[in-house]
């Protein structure tokens, strides 16, 4: 069997590598569904990364799980092993940009999102101050609304 003979074959099992395939897909699907939805972080930085990674991982293992369900349902057209090799492939490239970005990318930005001081609120210069309510006269339920508004 030739190199090109190879990759074009139909497999009509779903046989070990295609169950560890399958399974890592689900799993890259429910990591990216975790990053997205129950991870925190109190760095912003970080926190915007984790997103975009849960996002990543979802697209990438939605559409790895996509391909282990077409070749479930033996699908002729996505049964083929250059499908999986090409989703291996793109699998490797992100990760290893993520690591790149981790090692190299995140630590400047954490820093920078550290050391960048709050800004304060800007008060337009033109802008007059809101005249004060008058006091509640008219009974004890305004009058007590009035004395908890002047608390805040």
């Amino acid at each position: 069997m030739g190199f090109f003979d190879y990759f074009v074959a139909v497999s009509p099992t779903f046989g070990s590598y295609a169950w560890t395939f399958f399974i890592v897909q689900i799993l890259l699907v429910a990591g990216g569904a975790y990053f997205i939805w129950l991870h925190t972080e109190r760095n912003v930085a970080k926190a915007t990364f984790f997103r975009q990674l849960g996002i990543a991982l979802m697209i990438v293992g939605g559409f790895g799980v996509a391909l282990g369900v077409a070749r479930m349902l033996n699908t002729p057209t996505f049964n083929l092993r250059f499908w999986f090799y090409i989703q291996f492939v793109i699998e490797l490239i992100l990760g290893g940009y993520v690591f790149y970005y981790m090692r190299n990318v995140l630590p400047e930005l954490v820093r920078n999102s550290r050391t960048r001081a709050p800004t304060p609120r800007q008060v337009p210069a033109d802008a007059t101050p809101a005249t004060p309510r008058p006091v509640a006269t008219t009974g004890r339920r305004e009058a007590r609304r009035e004395r908890k508004r002047k608390q805040r």
